[in-house]
This record gives C-alpha cells, sequence and structure tokens, in this order.
C-alpha cells in the first residue's frame, strides 16, 4: 500500500469523525513510507526505510550485510508495534501533502462527508476551531516553520491489518521542537516502541553447516560440524529526533547464547550431550577434524542408523540470541530471545565390508 493511497483513503473517514465528533483529523497516515508496502530502496541497513517511517536506525556493531539473516523472536506472540505517533512532516510538506490528497479525493465525495472534509481542510488551513478546545491552524502552521514538526501516525507496514485498524483513532497534531504531544495522545512512539522496531530491524549471520567428512555420513563415525560465521553482539539503535537537541532512542543487543545441534533422528549421539554447542571467545563455533578417529567432537553427532530405507535426516543447528536493550528513559529491559538456523539434509551409509 503507497502512502498517498493512505492518505486519500483516510480523507473519508476524516469526515466522518468529524460528522460523528465535531473533531477533526483523518484516522491514520503512512505517506511518509517508501513505495511497494515500506520496501525502500535504501543501503543495506534499511536507513533510508526507517528514516522514511519516522525514525532512524544506526548500527554500532553487527552492520548487516547481503549474508545476514533477520532474527526471529522465540516468542511467536512478539509483535513489532502496529502504528506509532511521531514527528513526520514540516508545514510545507504537510500542506503539499494534504492538499494534493484533498483534491485528489473530494471528486470522489458528496453531501455531508464533502462539507466534513471542508471543515478539517479549514481546521488546518483556515484556522476554524473544533469545540473541545482544539484549535485551528493557519497555512497549516507555515509561520511556525523551524520551530516544530507536524506529528502523524505511521503505520507498520508488516502488522497484522487487524491491528493497524486499532491506529484509527489520532489526528495530525503540531508539536513545537523538543516537546511531546500532550498526556493522552494516542499511539506517541516511545523509547520501548523503539526497542521493538530496532529488533525487527536486527540482522544477525545465518547458519552455514560444514560437515567432516563431507558428503554423505557414515554409521557410528563421528561427523564434525564447524560453522562458516563468527557469532559476536549485535547493536541496533532507533532513535526520534524531537527538535531542539533533543531526541529519544532505544538500543538493543542481541547476544549469541547458544548453539543447538538437533541430528534430525532419535538414532543419534550429539556431541556434546546437551546438544548445545560451546562458542568460541573469537566468535566461531566448532573445530575441524583433528585426525584422531576416537576423538569426539567439539560440535557434532554420529549417526547410529543409515538412510537406505529413509529419507534423508535433516541436521539442523540453530543459534539462540539473548536480547535486551536500554533507552532514553534510562534502564535495561529484555526482549524475547532470538534464533536463525538452517537446517540441511544428510545422507547416512553403512560402513562397508568385504570378506575374502
Amino acid at each position: 500500500m503507497t502512502g498517498t493511497g493512505s492518505l486519500r483513503r483516510a480523507l473519508p473517514l476524516a469526515a466522518l469523525i468529524v460528522l460523528l465528533a465535531a473533531a477533526p483529523g483523518y484516522a491514520f497516515d503512512d505517506t511518509g513510507l517508501p513505495p511497494s508496502g515500506g520496501k525502500g530502496s535504501g543501503d543495506s541497513s534499511g536507513n533510508l526505510e526507517a528514516i522514511a517511517q519516522g525514525y532512524r536506525l544506526t548500527y554500532p556493531t553487527g552492520r548487516p550485510s547481503g549474508a545476514s539473516r533477520p532474527l526471529a523472536s522465540v516468542n511467536v506472540n512478539w509483535t513489532p508495534p502496529p502504528c506509532w505517533f511521531g514527528p513526520k512532516y514540516t508545514p510545507e510538506q504537510f500542506k503539499a501533502e494534504y492538499t494534493k490528497n484533498f483534491n485528489d479525493e473530494l471528486p470522489q465525495v458528496h453531501g455531508t462527508f464533502r462539507t466534513a472534509m471542508g471543515m478539517d481542510r479549514d481546521h488546518y488551513q483556515n484556522g476554524l476551531d473544533y469545540p473541545g478546545g482544539d484549535k485551528g491552524y493557519k497555512d497549516f502552521n507555515s509561520a511556525e516553520a523551524g520551530k516544530g514538526m507536524w506529528w502523524l501516525v505511521t503505520v507498520n507496514p508488516d502488522a497484522d491489518p487487524s491491528a493497524q485498524m486499532g491506529c484509527n483513532d489520532q489526528t495530525p497534531r503540531w508539536v513545537p521542537n523538543g516537546q511531546m504531544p500532550p498526556a493522552g495522545t494516542g499511539h506517541v512512539i516511545t523509547p520501548e516502541m523503539l526497542s521493538r522496531l530496532a529488533f525487527a530491524h536486527t540482522r544477525v549471520p545465518g547458519v552455514k553447516i560444514v560437515t567432516n567428512p563431507a558428503g554423505p555420513q557414515t554409521v557410528n563415525i563421528p561427523t564434525w560440524v564447524t560453522l562458516r560465521q563468527v557469532y559476536t553482539p549485535v547493536k541496533v539503535r532507533a532513535s526520534v529526533d524531537l527538535g531542539g537537541g533533543r531526541e529519544i532512542w532505544a538500543e538493543t543487543t542481541a547476544e549469541p547464547s547458544a548453539v543447538h545441534i538437533t541430528p534430525g533422528t532419535s538414532d543419534a549421539i550429539v556431541f556434546p550431550s546437551s546438544g548445545d554447542c560451546p562458542i568460541g571467545p573469537d566468535g566461531k563455533v566448532g573445530a575441524a577434524y583433528n585426525g584422531d578417529p576416537k576423538a569426539a567432537p567439539p560440535c557434532g553427532v554420529t549417526y547410529l542408523r543409515s538412510t537406505q530405507n529413509t529419507p534423508p535426516y535433516q541436521l539442523d543447528v540453530s543459534v539462540n540470541w539473548q536480547v535486551s536493550w536500554t533507552g532514553s528513559n534510562g534502564g535495561s529491559y529484555a526482549l524475547p530471545d532470538g534464533r536463525v538456523g538452517d537446517p540441511r539434509e544428510v545422507t547416512v551409509r553403512e560402513i562397508q565390508t568385504i570378506n575374502n
């Protein structure tokens, strides 16, 4: 969904809000999102995409690369915020976007809805006050340019549509530099929200399994497993500039905590017996075969039954990450653990013997 389409769709809803509640506004806006559902064309770090969504991402450590993988939460119920209310437009930008979408939408509505849309425009353009003390603005508050920003709701393009519907109750508001909206304003961006957005943008090394011996494995002979990647902490910082030298921010830290090996069958022995392969001080996992056929690998598996009459086994090595965050609100907090894995098929053969 494009941002223009969202704002156009929201204007008739604003008319309904005005008619029913004598209050201004349209339901939500994602006009700052890049086209094609928010998949921006920024660099590999995603900075341009994040800036378009009203916050900025930086990577103090672990900048993403083409081989990086999204960090999936182990908590299936965990989600990033469906929307957030934050600084979005200068007066000039808001005026241009609002006017364009108003003119595009107006010919499609009639009667009381058309009247209400006119009231909404007059609130932002001609100073029309609404009951309840919501003062109108002159020319989209152009006289205050540089002294604040228009705050709007941005919808997370990856959120569930049902969760997005809960974002339809906050109208645009002018907020002076360095300040937050008044108490009671809905969906206001917080450090906790930013921590979840940072988590959602965390990219960690994938899992590339290397076995020794390579190719098919052999019953009762240890398979030594190493991973090509190096696993070290990854930090992601999400921030919002409030102007006036003030910002709110959150920084997440994902630390590799365990590498778990699952052989794909109960007819196997894993090394170590817990199945948790140690991560070395250098971030490496596993070791190459040392030439001793009796040695136990630091990370590996011995298969006890061949796959001659069964499909290949699914050897799965997954990396667990512990995630925490700190923010401009002070303190340190936990987020759900994350996990990345990449199963591979393993064929196991019997030891062949030759009788003389």
